[in-house]
């Protein structure tokens, strides 16, 4: 299934620019340690990439552009209905690869912990307390390799998400 931001109608990149929000608030309110919401679906990237933002106090909302393979993403969970809603993103380490504090894992008592490529694992798995996790191809490679095929990623949200509220 390929999938592009740039080949979505004007209607479809307005709502991936609202997710995009909804998904920065998350993010701050957690990072922050403000009425985060909890029991989210936890997804843990990698680190801001090079192409991110350089000035001081920049927020880096995991995958948080229409560019390159968060726009790719974006637009794929967009197309498949996952509600942003659901989830909260979450950087393995800082721009310059400090990693991130742990506590913040068990302040937002994730429904599940969903690793995205080898680096987010490897976060996870170095953490003296032990999470079961998923971990699904970073999304680079899924986009540069295997983009005829659907991510899996999407298919599990599909089936783990509640839609009741």
């Amino acid at each position: 299934m390929k999938v592009s931001y740039s080949a979505l109608d004007a209607a479809g990149k307005k709502a991936v620019d609202a997710r995009l929000e909804v998904r920065l608030k998350l993010f701050v309110d957690a990072m922050l340690r403000q009425k985060y919401k909890k029991g989210l679906i936890l997804i843990v990237g990698d680190r801001p990439g090079p192409a991110a933002p350089k000035q001081f106090g920049y927020h880096h909302t995991p995958f948080y552009s229409t560019k390159y393979c968060s726009g790719w993403l974006n637009a794929a969970l967009h197309l498949a209905g996952i509600p942003e809603s659901k989830l909260i993103w979450l950087n393995s380490a800082d721009q310059n690869g400090k990693p991130t504090s742990y506590d913040i894992i068990s302040q937002l008592e994730p429904s599940s912990i969903v690793c995205l490529g080898g680096n987010a694992e490897k976060w996870i798995q170095s953490a003296s307390r032990k999470w079961d996790y998923v971990k699904f191809d970073h999304p680079q490679y899924h986009k540069r390799f295997k983009n005829a095929k659907e991510y899996p990623l999407i298919p599990w949200l599909k089936s783990v998400i509640t839609y009741e509220n």
